[in-house]
């Protein structure tokens, strides 16, 4: 080692005349192996020491030795490959420590860093020669409006990860002590074991305990594991139908629950009963699902309700026309130049099947709250015949087959639907019984049924009728053959309990109404003093007041105030009378028919008839137009006759007659007033559009009340009642 004496000329004079004595040397180290493990920028600064006066004053490296540093031309820690030594600078000492201290240095290789640990902004594109696969894709939109698409990135072929060791916590500890018996401290533990004792073994460990998991917060970062490739998409369709979602959510029905004993602690005083049940989902077994067979199957509820819909869908194809003009969407145009009233009846369909085949129709009643389903009920015509009954509910919407069938060993007579429950079909049958149906079900579910202990009526029942009473509930009132007006109730036991409410009694002497030849002095007693009742009718205004039409020609009005008496009577026909309606414009107008081939009009408060219309034969229906006021329709054996008041009453303004020895027994206006229903003895439902009739007038009332008049014009004295009559009930309003 060789010692140099320098000079510093930038010193100042005063610092220079202070130290003139001293001396600054410079001591260069010949070690070439310290030199090479410095670095570029402290090569020349490594190679000499200061000395002042024989005192080591070398400036301490400005580079701490306690960390590991990189190199400039160093890319990446991970990949370095020669060994670094702790420097040796600012060492104090002689050479033999430097050179211990630099044979004693650590030796790392790598730079060790978590992946986990590096935040990572996953925006960015860190694709590395990314090759997509060649899948030929329909383009498809983004169904959640993703960002931009990042594909995979890819990864080094190896990665360093250490694995290090943390600190130790401990949550609990329960050291064990051992102390002499007598001392304080040996109380206080065997209290400890006691209390240990009991909420291990003993009953404290029957108490409710509730575990919950603790950890101390997560600070949750995205690195470069959570990157994932972004699913490719294609366009496709899925079709459920109706079936599908019906079969769906009624298996989800069936689902069974499961029950099990509930999680939860109790104590041991508690009995088994009180533990709660835990439920749980179970799902229908595999030997319920065994078995189900076409047979089976097509005897369920659920394959008859699709069967119907699709045989809805089927008949609307085939009568699609014909359902148009049903609806009304095919509408006549009142500014037509060919309009012609020749009041035509176009056939649309014929309800019938085998089972009704010959079977006389002695009932149609529509559904008050569904105007397309109408039941109908099949007995017998004559008394000689002998028929068993049957019951059919068919819907407009499938003329083909009937929706419901039921079947009785007695002929039916009447049918008619509940008001406030559309789904109750009160049927009355020869024998004199009385039943309610629950259509709902495709097989008989009678709800209620009358009983011979309450029930007096051995003879046909011919009109069956629903009633609201004052309490908001509803009965049924019934007429029979013995001249018996019953009405029956249901209860809460399911009781139907029948109540006289009146009984018609033969009428003698002079009546009002129309004249008929003085009949024979009798001698010998009537083998009956009770008129059968044939027809009702309940007051379109008075709740309390129904007329009754008897089969020896008169129309008794009575109330339901006055029992085993009526208010009025008068005689209507010569022979029984079939039906009687009032007119929807003018409510004090009363129209009946009877087996005298007549049709007749009454005034309710005048005696004599207004109006007579004749026919051939006996008049077994009657009905009023709903639309249009001076329009009546008319059955009589085989004939259909259509009248009009306002145009002529002395023949029908339209007459079709049915081939085959068939007659008609029933005939009804839809609510529409476009369609007409026509029943006859062979067991068929016809079904008419009337055509080609006079658009009805904004004012009906007076259209009517004119049609009267004119009638009237030939008696003066019976149109001079009428007025009076009117004028005293316009006083009353």
């Amino acid at each position: 080692m060789s010692v140099l004496t320098v000079t510093t000329p930038s010193v100042p004079s005063t610092f220079i005349s202070k130290t003139e004595h001293s001396r600054i040397s410079f001591i260069e180290e010949s070690s070439s192996k310290t030199s090479k493990l410095t670095f570029s920028f402290m090569d020349k600064r490594q190679k000499y020491r200061v000395m002042v006066d024989g005192v080591e004053l070398t400036p301490d490296n400005v580079v701490d030795t306690d960390y590991v540093t990189v190199e400039d031309t160093f890319t990446h820690a991970a990949f370095e490959s020669k060994q670094r030594v702790r420097s040796d600078v600012g060492i104090k000492g002689s050479r033999s420590k430097s050179k211990i201290a630099a044979d004693a240095g650590m030796k790392l290789y790598a730079t060790t860093i978590s992946l986990d640990d590096i935040r990572i902004d996953y925006t960015c594109n860190t694709e590395e020669e990314f090759v997509a696969e060649d899948i030929d894709l329909e383009i498809a939109p983004s169904a959640f409006y993703l960002p931009k698409r990042i594909p995979i990135m890819s990864y080094p072929p190896e990665i360093f990860v250490t694995l290090k060791e943390t600190e130790t916590h401990f949550l609990f500890e329960l050291p064990s002590f051992s102390y002499e018996k007598g001392t304080s401290e040996n109380s206080a533990i065997e209290e400890e074991n006691e209390y240990y004792q009991y909420i291990t073994v003993g009953k404290g460990r029957n108490r409710k305990m509730v575990i919950e998991e603790t950890q101390t917060k997560q600070c949750i970062t995205q690195t470069r594991h959570t990157l994932a490739t972004r699913p490719q998409k294609k366009n496709a369709f899925a079709f459920a139908s109706t079936w599908d979602m019906h079969d769906t959510y009624a298996r989800l029905s069936k689902v069974k629950t499961k029950e099990e004993p509930d999680e939860m602690v109790m104590y041991q005083s508690a009995a088994p009963k009180l533990l709660r049940k835990k439920k749980s989902l179970v799902s229908e077994s595999d030997e319920e699902r065994k078995g189900k067979t076409l047979e089976e199957i097509a005897k369920t509820p659920e394959f008859y309700d699709a069967a119907l819909l699709i045989e809805r869908v089927l008949s609307t194809s085939e009568y699609s026309e014909a359902q148009k003009k049903f609806r009304g969407l095919v509408s006549i145009n009142p500014l037509s130049l060919d309009l012609v009233y020749i009041y035509s009846m176009k056939p649309l369909w014929t309800l019938e099947c085998e089972e009704t085949t010959n079977r006389p129709i002695t009932g149609i009643s529509f559904n008050p709250k569904n105007p397309n389903i109408l039941a109908v009920g099949y007995g017998k015509f004559c008394y000689a015949e002998y028929h068993k009954g049957i019951v059919c509910v068919w819907c407009t919407k499938n003329p083909c087959k009937p929706e419901r069938l039921y079947y009785f060993e007695d002929p039916l007579t009447s049918v008619a639907f509940s008001e406030k429950k559309p789904n109750w079909l009160a049927c009355g049958f020869a024998n004199g019984d009385v039943l309610i149906l629950d259509i709902t079900s495709y097989t008989v579910k009678i709800l209620a049924k009358s009983k011979r202990d309450t029930n007096p009526c051995f003879e046909p029942i011919w009109v069956t009728n629903w009633r609201v009473m004052e309490s908001h509930s509803e009965f049924v009132m019934t007429t029979c053959q013995d001249g018996r007006i019953n009405r029956l109730t249901s209860t809460k036991t399911h009781d139907f309990i029948c109540s006289p409410m009146m009984r018609i009694s033969t009428v003698e002497g002079k009546m009002k109404g129309i004249e008929t030849a003085k009949p024979c002095l009798k001698v010998d007693v009537p083998i009956t003093r009770y008129p059968a009742a044939l027809c009702m009718k309940w007051h379109p205004t008075i709740d309390h007041i129904y007329f009754i039409g008897t089969d020896e020609g008169c129309i008794h009005k009575c109330s339901t105030h006055y029992l085993n008496q009526h208010i009025e009577v008068f005689r209507a026909h010569a022979g029984p009378v079939y039906d009687i309606q009032f007119s929807r414009f003018m409510k004090t107008l009363l129209v009946s028919c009877g087996a005298d081939g007549a049709i007749r009009l009454w005034m309710e408060g005048m005696d004599d008839v207004i109006m007579t219309l004749n026919c051939s034969s006996a008049v077994y229906g009657i009905a009023f137009c709903p639309i249009n006021a001076t329009i009546l329709i008319s059955v009589s054996e085989n004939v259909l006759s259509i009248w009009d008041l306002r145009r002529k009453t002395h023949i029908p303004c339209a007459e079709y007659t049915f081939p085959g020895h068939v007659v008609l027994s029933y005939i009804r206006f839809s609510a529409s007033g476009d369609n007409v229903f026509v029943g006859d003895s062979v067991g068929r439902v016809h079904t008419f559009h009337l055509e080609d009739t006079p658009l009805p007038p904004f004012y009906q009332r007076k259209m009517l009340d004119e049609a009267i008049k004119k009638a009237l014009c030939t008696r003066p004295q019976l149109l001079k009642q009428l007025d009076k009559l009117e004028k005293f009930r316009e006083q009353l309003k």
